[in-house]
């Protein structure tokens, strides 16, 4: 029995040195490679927190694979569905960040290993046997057969009553708009939908409206995480708020999937909302404070320590904007 398990992207990542280093013109030093794809980042970070943890994804024959198989098992990931190939090499992603604090990607994604996973490598036995199916929106969009293979999972889920985590993770360089269709239907379905303010914004404009639409369909807990300026949960009756936790960033790469991994986890141990919430903003400010994606992802004994060392952050009850609409 699985406490988490996640479907998509493990790739490697190579990292631009400097702020405004660019890719089209030869001279800049790179840095890496790194383990990295969001639903690893994740499923990573979850199973440090001790949850029981596996990934279906595929990768290539290559160093790149096992430089990801290896972190994943030093972490207590069961890397046993995980899926070597032949006919691709393990994906990657180039990472360049610019000084107003976004990031640039180039993926080679689609069309490597990654990209190959299918239906028929959904194994419905695993799906059954989970607590929590948790689903990156990168992952949706990374290819049609990727995304075939997740919507499968999706079905699955609901047939055996599986809770559903979905992180919209939007990166516009994968999006299409053969893939808002699955995106729906990922959104109506999920238990907890844990997403970024901006990301909001970019799937609904004026929101408000839709995700009190999500709350009618059914109780779910939403997560709305909103970098420097703290994180808030909704139930349809409760309504929270965390502040951040100080850090110095390094790389903003895997805060909101260290976020996701720690939130679950806990709520896997029977640990509230409030808790779980505090504990993924300790985890999302640790995960920055480090060169590299995955290289932030921490233990629970680092998370404890920097929660004590603020003990003015606490979690906040805040005014329900849906409260008397549903």
């Amino acid at each position: 029995m699985y406490d988490i398990i996640t479907i998509g992207e493990i790739l490697a990542e190579i990292l631009a040195e400097k702020k405004d280093q660019d890719f089209f013109e030869p001279g800049g030093t790179l840095l890496g490679p790194f383990p990295s794809g969001a639903p690893a980042i994740a499923i990573d970070q979850a199973a440090k927190m001790g949850a029981k943890t596996t990934i279906i994804a595929k990768i290539g024959k290559d160093d790149f694979g096992l430089l990801n198989k290896n972190r994943l098992k030093s972490s207590g990931v069961d890397i046993s569905n995980i899926i070597e190939t032949e006919e691709n090499t393990t994906g990657n992603a180039f990472v360049t960040y610019l000084s107003d604090g976004s990031r640039k990607f180039i993926f080679h994604f689609k069309h490597a290993a990654c990209g190959e996973l299918c239906p028929d490598d959904i194994n419905e036995s695993i799906i059954k046997n989970s607590k929590i199916l948790h689903i990156m929106g990168c992952s949706v969009t990374g290819s049609p057969s990727m995304c075939s293979a997740i919507m499968k999972s999706i079905k699955l889920a609901k047939k055996h009553n599986i809770k559903i985590s979905f992180d919209p993770n939007i990166r516009p360089e994968l999006l299409t708009g053969q893939t808002l269709e699955s995106f729906n239907e990922i959104l109506s379905s999920c238990d907890f939908l844990l997403t970024g303010k901006s990301e909001l914004v970019k799937l609904f404009g004026e929101y408000h409206e839709n995700l009190l639409n999500l709350f009618r369909m059914k109780d779910r807990v939403i997560v709305i995480k909103d970098g420097s300026r703290g994180t808030e949960i909704f139930t349809k009756s409760q309504a929270y708020k965390v502040d951040t936790f100080p850090t110095i960033e390094v790389d903003p790469t895997g805060a909101g999937d260290c976020f996701d991994g720690t939130f679950l986890a806990l709520l896997c141990e029977g640990k509230d909302i409030k808790i779980a919430s505090i504990y993924g903003n300790a985890a999302g400010a640790l995960a920055v404070s480090k060169k590299g994606p995955m290289e932030g992802n921490c233990k629970r004994e680092e998370i404890e320590a920097l929660i004590a060392e603020n003990p003015s952050i606490e979690v906040v009850e805040i005014e329900n904007p849906f409260s008397g609409q549903i």
